[in-house]
């Protein structure tokens, strides 16, 4: 399958789908970029970052661990405080 983003023509190398998370492997002809591109239906988030071509199955594999910090500030927010300290 081949999609355009951002005016390249991406060429989708795998995707996977489970518990409404859906990640998509993309590379692009063109430009030789390689993206990894996350749509979270189950919060209506979504976030796409560029990877190093060596990197990038276990980035598709593993995407909240090989994205920049600012494509995962959401949910960060929405964890659970894990403090344990004792309240009065």
């Amino acid at each position: 399958m081949t999609t355009s983003v951002e005016n390249h023509t991406w060429t989708e190398l795998a995707d996977r789908e489970a518990d409404g998370l859906e990640v998509r492997l993309l590379w692009s002809e063109t430009t030789g970029r390689v993206l990894v591109a996350v749509d979270d239906t189950r919060v209506g988030h979504r976030f796409a970052f560029d990877v190093p071509r060596g990197e990038a199955l276990a980035a598709f594999h593993h995407p909240f661990a090989y994205a920049p910090a600012r494509a995962t500030r959401r949910y960060r927010a929405a964890e659970p405080s894990t403090d344990l300290q004792l309240q009065s």
